[in-house]
């Protein structure tokens, strides 16, 4: 019996288990990462589906009570049932953009869809390009705020605002 664990070499670690421990880690740490990535996309997803929906429901609470009102320039409007929903149309069917919570300077253009409800919008100039910045505050204070890549600010006052409306004094 004697040298019989003398025979018996030490187990050592080698280069490629190394190896194995580090390509484990990394694909752990990209697992994590991709997995945060999916989890973010769907919550921002979830929130601009809510903003639509909220912005939807006061669109046709105005439309049925006669109530959306536009402040534009110093100048108020009433403003059209076909308006109110090419409005609609043009900042929810143009979904690119990102959240932002920093407001633009400059005076707002706004909405009052008559319960309280309002939507703010601005010109958002970022170098040769304008885009518009949107912010939505429902009856219960939550308030959405998206930059929109697709829209502008002179397309809605141009094209739903200051044609085919009535000025109010």
């Amino acid at each position: 019996m004697d040298g019989l664990y003398e025979k018996v070499k030490k187990d050592r670690k080698t280069g490629k288990d190394r190896r194995i421990w580090i390509a484990l880690m990394a694909l752990v740490c990209v697992v994590a990462i991709v997995t945060a990535s999916v989890v973010w996309l769907m919550g921002y997803h979830g929130r601009f589906t809510e903003f639509v929906s909220k912005l939807s429901a006061s669109t046709t609470y105005a439309s049925k009570n006669n109530g959306l009102t536009a402040q534009v320039n110093g100048q108020t409007f009433k403003v059209s049932e076909e308006n109110m929903y090419g409005i609609f149309a043009y900042i929810s069917l143009n979904k690119s953009g990102r959240e932002s919570k920093k407001i633009p300077e400059g005076e707002p253009v706004i909405l009052d869809y008559g319960n309280g409800m309002t939507l703010k919008l601005w010109d958002y100039p970022v170098e040769d390009h304008h885009y518009l910045f949107i912010q939505y505050t429902d009856i219960y204070g939550d308030i959405y705020s998206y930059i929109s890549y697709k829209t502008t600010l002179e397309t809605v006052v141009v094209r739903y605002l200051t044609y085919g409306n009535e000025e109010i004094m």
